[in-house]
């Protein structure tokens, strides 16, 4: 168990700077460590020649020891999109910022625990079929005092209820959690554009306000801070509900550079942790390209003329207004499928009931996860990109890692 009422503050290569939600300090069950045979972690596989540790900038006061190799969590299916298993380390290819590096070794997701984040929408519309499928989910991949998982809300009209997120390993337990869980409450979200048109007195306009708040503590943060508060071996993986629409980038530069600013900070800080972000995205019927939002409004003409005069003019802005409103959230789905799959997961957008192909597609890549290791190549900056394929499977894997430079003698 793990208290949010604390506050502490993390930086990781200063991609997050804020306040996350802290964690006190557990006593580990012995009979829930990880035996020595369980090989890898988001930071240290345990059957390494050596130890490897991903360093995380501004946490102490000296560089710590560099890491000889680094440890990425991949997902590989096959042409139906079943696990794709028995993967060898010679079907794989690692571009490090585009020079070929070799595997040193793979690890089998069987043999290592799944550390879990689900996290829920508060969006009354949907909130029973989260529910739902997230109870499938963790039906289907968390293994009883193997895996463990905590479950969270995020946004709603009123802020969550507890002081604590728990890690739980049991199945039926988590279940019970989610069936639990308010529909109106939630941690605050990082993502909250939003645009308000109303109707103005003066001819009959129309004027648009747009907004993103988005300050303080987030959900993100409980989440990564719960995720790094465990240093077991494990995979490490979130899967989210999400809308596009809170995600969009809006219409001005302003608000383009405030979104593209979390949205980096969010998707770093889980490449830093190695954690996959697997996305469940809620379709809005209103900006499906089909519906007409401008049915039942009654456009009345103010004055004379050929194109009906106010009327026309309102709903001509109307129209512009639709078709930028649609653009908008084409580019906030863009955004949520980049925080899937720049961290190494995926995002399905479903319209089925419960969500069961999201469900079953997110299980499957589960399923067929291997942590590999590989000695990364010098480079002059901490960013690398990474792109892992292979010959025998599809690969989804994060796309850029952080390696820093080694520390001055």
């Amino acid at each position: 168990m793990r208290s949010l009422a604390v506050l502490r503050t993390i930086v990781i290569f200063g991609l997050l700077t804020g306040i996350v939600l802290g964690q006190t300090a557990t006593t580990q069950d012995p009979a829930k460590e990880t035996p020595a045979s369980a090989t890898t972690s988001a930071n240290t596989p345990a059957n390494a020649a050596s130890a490897v540790s991903t360093p995380v900038a501004g946490s102490m006061p000296s560089a710590p020891p560099r890491s000889h190799f680094v440890p990425v969590l991949i997902s590989a299916t096959d042409s139906a999109g079943n696990p794709a298993l028995g993967l060898t380390k010679e079907q794989l290819t690692i571009m490090d910022a585009n020079h070929a590096v070799e595997p040193l070794k793979i690890f089998k997701a069987a043999d290592i625990p799944l550390h879990l984040a689900v996290v829920l929408l508060a969006a009354p519309g949907t909130f029973s079929q989260q529910q739902a499928a997230a109870i499938e989910l963790v039906q289907k991949v968390i293994r009883p005092k193997v895996d463990e998982a905590f479950v969270v809300t995020a946004r709603g009209k009123k802020p969550w209820p507890g002081e604590r997120l728990e890690w739980k390993q049991d199945p039926k337990e988590l279940v019970k959690a989610i069936q639990d869980l308010d529909r109106s409450a939630g941690l605050a979200d990082a993502f909250n554009f939003d645009l308000q048109t109303t109707e103005t007195t003066l001819n009959g306009g129309r004027a648009s306000v747009q907004t993103f708040a988005g300050s303080g503590p987030s959900v993100f943060d409980a989440v990564y801070a719960m995720m790094n508060s465990d240093p077991r071996p494990a995979r490490r993986v979130v899967v989210i509900f999400r809308e596009a629409w809170p995600h969009s980038p809006g219409f001005g530069q302003q608000l383009n550079t405030i979104v593209e600013s979390k949205l980096t900070d969010v998707i770093g800080v889980a490449q830093e942790l190695h954690i996959a972000t697997f996305v469940i995205g809620l379709e809005d019927p209103k900006f499906n390209g089909i519906t007409d939002n401008n049915l039942g409004k009654i456009y009345v003409s103010l004055s004379a003329g050929a194109e009906g005069g106010g009327g026309a003019g309102a709903r001509a802005y109307d129209e512009r207004l639709e078709r930028a409103k649609l653009r908008a959230y084409e580019a906030g789905k863009t955004n949520v499928q980049r925080l899937a799959a720049e961290t190494g997961g995926e995002a399905f957008w479903s319209v089925k009931k419960n969500f069961p192909d999201a469900v079953n597609s997110i299980a499957n890549m589960i399923a067929g996860q291997y942590i590999v290791t590989f000695t990364p190549n010098e480079a002059p900056s901490p960013v690398h990109t990474l792109k892992v394929t292979s010959s025998a499977a599809r690969v989804s894997a994060q796309t850029t890692f952080f390696y820093g430079p080694p520390p001055a003698k």
